[in-house]
């Protein structure tokens, strides 16, 4: 087993073709590079596909805390998107406020 932490993932570059984090995003110390790092792991067409809580209803909470932290959907895209991901597909997941997105490198 390898141990790691997002923002320092300890495998080589392109090394994936799918990476996937469910319901740990919020807990990372820093998302941009936690994305970032999981950009650079990934192969060029990789799918990296992303489940945590996204909703409008957890904005409130950016201003209690959470300043900087991808907790709705438009933040987190434009997170993505700055980690240098495109293609980005919103999924529900039956629960209001957690939802997946998928997205390529």
């Amino acid at each position: 087993m390898t141990r790691g932490v997002a923002e320092h993932l300890p495998f080589p570059d392109a090394a994936f073709d799918l990476v996937v984090s469910t319901t740990s995003f919020d807990h990372w110390e820093d998302q941009r590079a936690g994305l970032r790092e999981c950009a650079r792991v990934l192969a060029t067409g990789g799918r990296f596909v992303l489940a945590d809580q996204f909703s409008a209803w957890l904005a409130p909470s950016l201003m209690i805390g959470g300043r900087g932290r991808a907790r709705t959907k438009g933040r987190a895209s434009r997170m993505l998107a700055e980690a240098g991901f495109g293609s980005l597909s919103w999924h529900g997941l039956g629960l209001v406020i957690v939802k997946a997105v998928s997205a390529t490198r």
